[in-house]
């Protein structure tokens, strides 16, 4: 199952970024048996913190990967795709969008520079597992995600992502 961008959900999904820094404008969202996976265009005409370097950076790469994930958690609540997400309500997303979903580790490899200016990233979570750390504690949800970037100029990165729901 395939869900193309809906262009209300992105922007609602990018309001908790400053306006120059909106750099996901198009996504896909998929779920093909127990995967779900999630792809987009990405566009950053200007970094927003550092002169032109003429090649994307792991910061950017970090920024890109949040937007997409949010993306796919949003989709993910509203059209039922995540089974450890069932309990949400689209309510408790935009509640717990910034101050609950949290990278617990990064890292990202470049094979190649990338045109920041023009590129795809395509994430993938591999595991999705809701539990809990100790007893009496609340659940988290814990998802295992990989990504890759590439441009039509035979740039390309990956990397992986650990990301920790809390009080799920």
């Amino acid at each position: 199952m395939a869900i193309a961008t809906d262009a209300d959900l992105l922007t609602a999904v990018l309001r908790c970024y400053k306006p120059h820094c909106r750099y996901l404008t198009s996504a896909e969202v998929t779920r093909d048996a127990d995967v779900v996976s999630g792809s987009g265009v990405m566009h950053i005409p200007e970094s927003c913190y550092i002169d032109d370097t003429g090649h994307l950076n792991s910061v950017e790469v970090g920024i890109c990967y949040n937007q997409l994930l949010y993306q796919v958690i949003a989709a993910s609540v509203r059209d039922g795709l995540l089974p450890e997400l069932s309990s949400w309500s689209m309510d408790d997303f935009w509640r717990r969008q910034l101050r609950d979903v949290l990278i617990a580790h990064f890292s990202c490899d470049f094979r190649r520079p990338l045109d920041p200016r023009s590129f795809r990233m395509a994430l993938t979570i591999d595991r999705a597992v809701r539990r809990t750390l100790r007893p009496g504690a609340d659940p988290l949800v814990s998802l295992e995600t990989s990504f890759q970037c590439w441009d039509d100029k035979g740039g390309a990165c990956s990397g992986a992502a650990r990301v920790a729901i809390v009080g799920s």
